[in-house]
């Protein structure tokens, strides 16, 4: 934004203000933090590639293992009552899921006609690291839609939809 500072870091630790050009050394602890940041900033993208690999083997390896199932089968008989077992676990599944996702509606519910307030209090802002804000920012984005759906009549779940 226009009336913001950009900082940036050289190479002597210090913040460097563009628009008045006054360095500022940073203190021991701040040197800690922000190289602390640095690494973590590294290491994220690392990590989550890491993951969806990990994600991904462990996909292919359930997949491997059910079709070796599939094949260990004797009979074709025993491979249907195998997939139906298999077709009623996941019913069984989603109508939990359909259920908790309907208590918590409810629940939701309940709770914007009794009138809930929520008061966040930003005064220390400046002393919150990145990913406390990031936290903090995510978790009333959250909010702010299942009350914005709430309020339209609309299902608040994995999927958006107008009942």
């Amino acid at each position: 934004m226009e009336g913001e500072k950009e900082t940036k870091q050289n190479d002597q630790n210090t913040l460097v203000n563009q628009p008045n050009s006054q360095p500022t050394t940073l203190s021991k602890n701040a040197k800690k933090k922000l190289l602390k940041q640095q690494k973590w900033e590294a290491k994220k993208a690392e990590k989550k590639a890491q993951m969806k690999e990990q994600k991904k083997k462990e996909g292919e390896r359930k997949r491997t293992e059910w079709e070796e199932k599939l094949s260990s089968c004797a009979s074709e008989e025993e491979r249907l009552k195998l997939i139906e077992s298999r077709r009623e676990l996941r019913k069984e599944r989603m109508g939990k899921r359909a259920e908790e996702k309907e208590e918590k509606t409810q629940r939701h519910r309940k709770a914007k006609e009794f009138g809930q307030n929520i008061v966040i209090d930003l005064e220390f802002a400046d002393l919150m690291t990145n990913s406390e804000i990031h936290s903090l920012v995510q978790q009333a984005r959250v909010w702010a839609v299942q009350l914005a759906l709430l309020e339209n009549n609309c299902v608040v779940g994995g999927r958006y939809r107008v009942v």
